[in-house]
């Protein structure tokens, strides 16, 4: 049960141009998106001094194709305030979900699991559905002007958790109990992450997510609602301990409560946790 629950825990928190007069035009921020990026202008600032502008599209929006792996739709929205430096927000999510029908998941076990049968029969019964918000601000190298080239990203992500999974407790008397947990697992975190972006075709880009990293701790909160009135109490301070022993797999930097009673069981605490972001291909339109 312990090594279920730490995989499942795992899984849990696991440019372009535009046609334009070739006649020199007077332009402003908000215009600079509409001129090709092959061009450059000179505008003429309040105190009379002319300016060079290398112009560049501000805007792109994006999909994450990667993402589909994990069952999951990802939406980002890029916006340029300077020429080498972006802010993108980014949405995905994964509707309510059977473990075993998520495609890394499933290839995992054909590659790595395919005989543990227990472990195979508890992720099919392991139900996730879950919901992230990513902050990014970003600077991008290279001679491109814009949200073009390698870059070198600072990001923070809330995630949402619900999980739906009936565990089979075995109790030292033998008997068998169903603990039917539907609960939520919440967390906050922060990370760095290197990627690059190209123009393919007129408007299209392409967003590599090459490799990042994220830390940040977990809300758990989960309880499994059931009659537990013929367990013994002595069999009620063994199922306390099963659970409450996950913070042994965190060397002390967890802090899980179970409380057992006869009308179940709520597990609850924080743990940490992180993440790798990285090998995600993103095909954008910029404006």
């Amino acid at each position: 049960m312990k090594t279920l629950f730490t995989l499942l825990f795992s899984l849990s928190v696991v440019q372009s141009f535009a046609h334009t007069d070739p006649k020199p035009v007077a332009v402003t921020g908000d215009t600079l998106q509409v001129i090709p990026a092959s061009a450059a202008y000179s505008v003429t600032a309040a105190n009379g001094i002319s300016e060079s502008i290398v112009p560049y599209r501000k805007n792109t929006v994006k999909v994450n194709l990667s993402s589909l792996a994990f069952n999951n739709y990802s939406l980002s929205y890029e916006r340029s305030f300077a020429q080498k430096f972006s802010a993108v927000a980014g949405f995905s999510m994964m509707p309510e979900t059977k473990a075993t029908s998520i495609f890394v998941v499933d290839k995992a076990i054909d590659k790595w699991m395919s005989e543990e049968e227990d472990l195979i029969n508890d992720l099919s019964t392991f139900n996730i559905a879950n919901s992230t918000l990513t902050g990014e601000v970003r600077y991008y190298a290279g001679k491109h002007p814009g949200a073009r080239g390698f870059y070198v990203s600072l990001y923070g992500r809330y995630m949402n958790t619900s999980i739906n999974y009936p565990l089979e407790y075995e109790s030292s008397s033998e008997n068998v109990y169903t603990l039917p947990f539907d609960g939520k697992i919440q967390g906050i975190g922060g990370g760095l992450m290197i990627g690059a972006q190209w123009l393919l075709y007129k408007n299209f880009t392409l967003d590599w997510y090459i490799l990042g990293a994220h830390y940040g701790r977990t809300t758990i909160d989960l309880p499994a609602r059931t009659d537990l009135s013929t367990m013994t109490e002595t069999e009620k301070q063994e199922l306390k301990q099963d659970f409450e022993s996950l913070n042994e797999d965190f060397d002390g930097r967890a802090s899980i409560k179970a409380n057992v009673t006869d009308q179940g069981i709520d597990v609850k605490g924080n743990a940490p946790f992180a993440g790798v972001r990285g090998f995600g291909f993103n095909i954008g339109y910029t404006f």
